[in-house]
């Protein structure tokens, strides 16, 4: 049935049939556009954006479950540098996604386990926390000829440098 259609399942088995509806149009559409079209040898970005608390998160776990069934096999999800956050999404990702190996920030084994499923992992932007899964990545063999589909789910906790023109 597919990874984005067993995630959607989920709503629609939940009456939330609108919600299912917004996440399949927004996940087909970008797998159509760029996803689908990703050659791997080009570093490509994009960005989804919402109000706060608007549903970004489910959203994107459904542009990840369309990457998902578009051979991409490895994810990195990060939230802000927040112990509280990072645990919330982790334990959302665990609920909503079982088809996919979902691993902390300190689970190598299951990363290193997993098999013949997609790989979620969900780390806070914390540079020893990002140091030490760069250390891993180029340690395993895993992601040797795969792309790694990066997701930065907490932009919106960035705050604008207002000083950049008052040459501060």
């Amino acid at each position: 049935m597919g990874y984005l259609n067993n995630y959607l399942q989920q709503f629609r088995d939940a009456g939330k049939d609108e919600l299912a509806n917004s996440i399949e149009k927004t996940s087909r559409r970008i797998g159509k556009k760029y996803i689908s079209h990703f050659t791997y040898t080009t570093h490509e970005m994009g960005l989804l954006f919402g109000n706060i608390q608007s549903g970004k998160t489910g959203q994107t776990f459904g542009i990840i479950c369309e990457a998902a069934d578009l051979e991409f096999r490895y994810f990195l999800l990060m939230t802000t540098d927040s112990r509280l956050l990072q645990k919330q999404t982790l334990e959302r990702a665990q609920h909503d996604l079982p088809e996919f190996a979902i691993c902390s920030e300190n689970d190598e084994e299951r990363f290193r386990s997993a098999k013949n499923q997609p790989v979620l992992i969900i780390v806070k932007q914390n540079t020893r926390v990002l140091q030490a899964w760069v250390d891993r990545f180029r340690n395993s063999q895993k992601l040797k000829g795969n792309a790694l589909f990066i997701v930065d789910d907490e932009a919106d906790a960035a705050s604008e440098n207002t000083k950049v023109n008052q040459k501060k």
